[in-house]
């Protein structure tokens, strides 16, 4: 599977983690240990430890490489890149239990994955969307199932900006609306600039890839099909 993530067409790979199964080898720095440890609950830590292992162990197999001695930066808006390997462009989400990591070479990504259901419990979204959604898009959520079309507008908006580099103060650049089929698409002066499309996950989470360059053959894997690095 290593040839797979480093094949030399051009293509996104997005892989599915489920954080709760099995783990792939320790191989996480130990400022991402410590940060794991400070969690308030010890399940949450375990989660983020796991998301960021299985992105080491994912960039390394594309990079043919050790995961261990992935050394990351920050851009100013923070969003992580490898100074070693600025080809390789690479995006990670994780909610709840699962979690999702897109690759790509000399694309800016991002990817956002949202769970409906946390702790047994419907996701809140009518105060974000207040607060977050222009009116434009508040009136996209009226009519059928709002929880799936709020899910499908909010992981498109935080792709986009995952792929720009820029936190939430961004916001109000970036204006989604749906179409027929709830596809979502850029309204916002970045439509030009970015392709924005839902991704469909096996559980059913709403999730969203956004990139910049040309249109590009869209892979998905799960981590399990990964047989070197996430052993059953």
């Amino acid at each position: 599977m290593r040839q797979a993530l480093a094949a030399s067409g051009p293509a996104i790979d997005v892989i599915a983690v489920p954080l709760d199964g099995p783990r792939c080898p320790d191989a996480l720095s130990p400022a991402e240990r410590l940060h794991a440890g400070r969690f308030f609950r010890p399940r949450d830590g375990a989660r983020y430890a796991a998301a960021r292992n299985a992105l080491r162990h994912l960039l390394a197999a594309a990079l043919d490489a050790d995961p261990a001695e992935l050394a990351f930066a920050a851009e100013s808006g923070g969003k992580p890149w490898l100074p070693a390997h600025p080809e390789l462009g690479f995006n990670l989400s994780h909610s709840g239990d699962a979690a999702l990591v897109a690759l790509a070479r000399g694309l800016r990504l991002g990817v956002d994955l949202e769970q409906r259901r946390r702790d047994g419990r419907e996701l809140e979204w009518r105060g974000i969307a207040e607060s977050y959604f222009s009116a434009r898009e508040r009136l996209t959520l009226d009519g059928g199932d709002a929880t799936r079309r709020f899910l499908r507008m909010w992981t498109a908006k935080e792709a986009v900006l995952k792929a720009m580099g820029s936190g939430l103060s961004a916001l109000a650049d970036v204006e989604i609306a749906l179409d027929q089929a709830d596809r979502p698409r850029l309204l916002s002066a970045h439509r030009d600039q970015w392709r924005l499309q839902a991704l469909e996950t096996e559980d059913g989470h709403a999730a969203a890839l956004a990139h910049d360059g040309p249109p590009l053959p869209l892979r998905q894997w799960r981590a399990q099909e990964f047989t070197l690095s996430f052993p059953t």
